[in-house]
């Protein structure tokens, strides 16, 4: 993602992930952050991070700018529908399809 970034003209003076190697630190990495991506992959997973690391209180006192790919974009409806990816999570009768977002936005992707 930061080649695509950079071989699009966009620069940047740093460019850090958040992710449980450094969760510790997400109010520090957040508060020095001018964009927010929130990128893909499994939307139940990334929906249990950002409710671990109390993502929406992170974002709602900021004013980031936050750019959303695919279940980045996902999960900052209120609602968000997630839909079943992974092998048997169709079948699980325990699946929550239905999950708490981020509530940056009102409409479901």
């Amino acid at each position: 993602m930061k080649t695509c970034f950079f071989n699009s003209g966009f620069k940047f003076k740093n460019f850090k992930v958040l992710d449980n190697r450094n969760a510790k630190e997400k109010s520090e990495i957040i508060s020095e952050a001018e964009v927010v991506i929130l990128a893909g992959g499994h939307v139940p997973t990334q929906n249990i991070f950002f409710q671990q690391i109390n993502l929406k209180n992170e974002l709602k006192t900021s004013n980031k700018i936050i750019i959303g790919f695919s279940a980045g974009s996902m999960n900052c409806s209120e609602e968000v529908y997630a839909q079943p990816e992974l092998q048997g999570e169709s079948l699980d009768p325990n699946y929550k399809r239905f999950l708490k977002g981020l509530r940056i936005k009102k409409s479901q992707i």
